[in-house]
């Protein structure tokens, strides 16, 4: 199992002390988005060879344990977790790391962009970090000019903690989209993106886009698997070098997500509408905030009983 934390909340920003007490409790209780009556009760086990065996022909027999292969982080502000971040030495992981430049009033609730920038150095000594930018909008003063200018920076900024950059515009009719905010025109768009792609190059960097329908293979921008099985095939192999063994992970389609979404399978463990970073054009804020502990995670541990909370 491929572990999503999270594309519905920062949990690194904003709940890590529970999702290290859920590592602990060797469990996560995760309402469904649709139906929060209905919780499932996820084992949080770290993934162990614990014996290799060959038959007389050859072929080798792994015994395993623990069902957690991999976890994947998306956050904005994961300076909360590296103090703890000790408590993943035995744990396959990698950061989707948000960082755009937008003013307060487009992203509040996050640190100033320099700090920023120093947590993505900071992480990168820790495991591979993968840079986001987006997505990408147009407002009062943000215009081609400005995503040039301040991509540019960015890539000058990175180019010694990453390969890769993660691109995506933004999407006008998501419920937490502000009217002051919108996306591209497609001229627009490619005018962005060759000037992007000529950035990017000069810094070692290779821009992918995140379930975007546009090809813009000319500009020598690819489609981006976001939760990538290449990239755990090769965390995994290399944890596992000493036994000589070569691990394959299949990037299959995730069911119900967006028509270019390339992620493979994983199990999401957050919550919507329990992000504070305030972004106006978030997909994730439907209704009114609440928190991560306003769930029966914490319920069960006042004693509970799963029983009263219908886990399935």
């Amino acid at each position: 199992m491929i572990l999503s934390v999270s594309r519905r909340t920062d949990i690194p920003a904003f709940y890590s002390d529970w999702f290290f007490k859920c590592l602990e409790d060797g469990f996560v209780l995760v309402p469904n988005p649709i139906n929060p009556k209905k919780i499932a009760k996820i084992p949080l086990k770290k993934f162990e060879i614990i014996d290799i065996s060959t038959n007389l022909v050859g072929d080798k027999k792994i015994e395993t344990k623990g069902n957690i292969e991999g976890i994947v982080f998306w956050s904005k502000n994961p300076k909360p977790m590296l103090n703890q971040i000790e408590k993943l030495k035995d744990f396959v992981f990698y950061f989707l790391y948000t960082l755009n430049s937008y003013p307060s009033h487009i992203e509040g609730g996050l640190p100033p962009l320099e700090e920023r920038i120093k947590t993505f150095r900071e992480l990168s000594k820790h495991c591979p970090v993968i840079w986001r930018y987006d997505p990408i909008l147009f407002a009062d003063g943000i215009d081609i000019k400005w995503h040039i200018k301040n991509f540019k920076y960015l890539c000058e900024n990175l180019k010694d903690y990453t390969k890769h950059c993660k691109i995506s515009f933004v999407i006008e009719s998501y419920s937490g989209c502000s009217k002051s905010v919108h996306a591209p025109s497609e001229k627009d768009k490619n005018i962005l993106l060759e000037n992007f792609s000529k950035i990017a190059k000069e810094n070692g960097i290779q821009i992918e886009a995140c379930a975007e329908s546009g090809d813009w293979s000319k500009y020598g921008i690819v489609p981006s698997k976001c939760i990538d099985g290449e990239i755990f095939e090769r965390l995994l192999t290399k944890k596992y070098a000493n036994l000589g063994l070569t691990f394959k992970r299949k990037n299959n389609k995730i069911d119900g997500q967006r028509k270019n979404c390339g992620c493979m399978p994983a199990v999401d463990i957050g919550r919507y509408d329990t992000c504070n970073h305030k972004c106006n054009y978030c997909y994730a804020r439907k209704s009114k905030h609440s928190s991560m502990y306003d769930t029966p995670q914490g319920e069960i541990y006042d004693r509970k009983t799963e029983l009263e909370f219908g886990i399935i």
